[in-house]
């Protein structure tokens, strides 16, 4: 019997309650469906709380939404009235609401500056074709937390980290918090870029799609803590800053000539440069200069003889002792790329503007193709592994199933080198059930599993919301059941659970 890990039921207004922090009434001021007492006892309990409760806009349809058209709502009676039939809601709560057009809902007071509280970090994505493995994967490889939800849109999915201690804006600190809470979303969003196809551009606290039977795929419940969150963000903004670039090679291994380019040659004929311009400076010039030199593998004497002229070409030339250390600092291997911004600063600051920076910021090494090499790295291995699986494993089937040789042969790889890639590799999962020639290997990539889960549990609520229909027409909470509390422990009982299921007998190695 495959273990059994306990789980707590949510349902889809207690989703809110926790992104939202409890930030709105319980019940509705006027017209409320509880019982008189009920709502007496905590109209008495909110005069003792310090401070007033928020609202959020929500809006029944895209289009209305274009539109600017909506509804305040101050408390969760109200939105679990009207859940159903909303499509979008601010998940960070405002400090009040009210209407351009009462008659036709228009909306007014979603402004960035009328927010109370910052509760959540959304992410967008508008495309379906992506391994959203990989989304949780980048998180867990970035050092940031697992994403409290993970909602699917008509176009793409939406990602959640709910915080455990939202931001609270006041204008008194001159919104200190809201910007700090943009540097953060953004941040997250630059990380994340690299996994998947996240939308940088979206405006990070606005409407989001609202939680609902029919979108909810995933849901964590440990929120995220907001320290440690920063805290990553500071350390990811020094990691971005002080990122050294590699030499370029050309195919035939020697340096991309960064001297000839276009920018160079307008740069280096530019004799107007002045001190004090931020980051487009005489200095910052003589070093950009300076970098394309060593990044073309120019010795240093001919550098500093052709840069040493353009110093002397300069309206305001640089001290010879000043313009001797910046150049022995941009040969002394500390920098090895030039900064693409710098370039563009220098060129729209200082000449016509008809060169442009080309290319890919900074410079990198190309690798032999594949054929000309004795053996293929591990990664390339793997690459091959998983694009042979993509095509030919599905949610419903997820594991490729045969004897390792045989698979090894389907790889056209030796066995051993199976064995290691799937030792090493981060991305596949490979059983071993009985031994010897009798032996039968399941591989599967973490992707497809993760497909697979996020199938089934659409599968059972989609069961669970065709019973509660049946069984109860009437309003009521919608279950959801939690994941487990690790990614990784979710995916091994599934696929402890899928191998059990077989009929097979419980597998004898774990690898990968």
């Amino acid at each position: 019997m495959a273990a059994n890990y306990k789980r707590s039921p949510f349902s889809i207004i207690e989703i809110m309650q926790f992104m939202t922090h409890n930030g709105l009434r319980l019940y509705k001021k006027k017209g409320s469906r509880q019982s008189i007492h009920k709502v007496a006892a905590y109209e008495k309990s909110m005069t003792e709380i310090p401070y007033r409760k928020g609202v959020v806009f929500v809006s029944p349809s895209k289009a209305d939404l274009v539109e600017g058209k909506g509804y305040i709502v101050t408390s969760y009676e109200s939105l679990q009235e009207k859940y159903q039939n909303l499509t979008h809601w601010t998940p960070n709560t405002y400090r009040g609401g009210t209407y351009y057009d009462f008659k036709r809902r228009v909306i007014k007071g979603h402004e960035r500056e009328n927010l109370k509280q910052i509760n959540v970090i959304g992410l967008d994505i508008d495309t379906k074709e992506l391994d959203l493995y990989a989304l949780y994967l980048g998180c867990e490889e970035l050092g940031l937390p697992r994403p409290n939800l993970l909602l699917e849109t008509p176009r793409g999915f939406q990602v959640f980290f709910v915080l455990e201690t939202p931001f609270y804006i006041h204008k008194k600190q001159d919104y200190k918090a809201l910007r700090v809470a943009e540097r953060l979303s953004e941040n997250i969003r630059k990380a994340l870029k690299n996994y998947a196809p996240v939308d940088t551009g979206c405006v990070p606290f606005g409407f989001y799609r609202i939680p609902r039977e029919d979108n909810v795929l995933d849901f964590y419940d440990q929120p995220t803590n907001t320290s440690e969150l920063l805290t990553w963000s500071k350390q990811y903004e020094e990691t971005e800053n002080r990122k050294f670039l590699r030499v370029v090679y050309n195919k035939s291994g020697s340096a991309i000539d960064q001297t000839s380019s276009d920018w160079y040659q307008e740069l280096i004929r530019a004799t107007q440069i002045e001190r004090g311009h931020c980051s487009s400076s005489r200095n910052n010039a003589l070093m950009t200069l300076a970098l394309a030199n060593y990044a073309s593998e120019r010795p240093f004497e001919e550098a500093y003889d052709e840069l040493d002229q353009f110093n002397s070409n300069l309206y305001h030339p640089l001290k010879k002792s000043e313009f001797e250390r910046t150049l022995k600092s941009a040969y002394s291997g500390k920098y090895k790329g030039v900064k693409r911004s710098y370039v563009e600063g220098l060129l729209e600051l200082w000449t016509d503007g008809q060169a442009q920076f080309k290319g890919r910021e900074g410079w990198y090494k190309f690798k032999k193709p594949r054929e000309e090499r004795d053996r293929s790295h591990y990664k390339e291995w793997e690459e091959d592994i998983l694009a042979y699986l993509d095509t030919h494993t599905s949610p419903d089937t997820p594991f490729l199933e045969a004897s390792l040789v045989s698979l090894a042969k389907t790889f056209g790889m030796s066995v051993s080198t199976l064995k290691e890639v799937c030792k090493q590799s981060t991305k596949l999962k490979k059983y071993t059930i009985g031994r010897g020639r009798g032996a039968v290997t399941k591989l599967a990539s973490r992707s497809m599993l993760f497909r697979t889960m996020l199938m089934l549990r659409k599968n059972q609520i989609r069961q669970a919301q065709l019973t509660f229909s049946e069984l109860l027409p009437v309003l009521k909470p919608f279950i959801v059941a939690l994941p487990f509390p690790t990614l990784e422990a979710e995916l091994l009982n599934y696929e402890v659970g899928i191998l059990y299921q077989s009929g097979s007998s419980p597998p004898e190695k774990m690898t990968c």
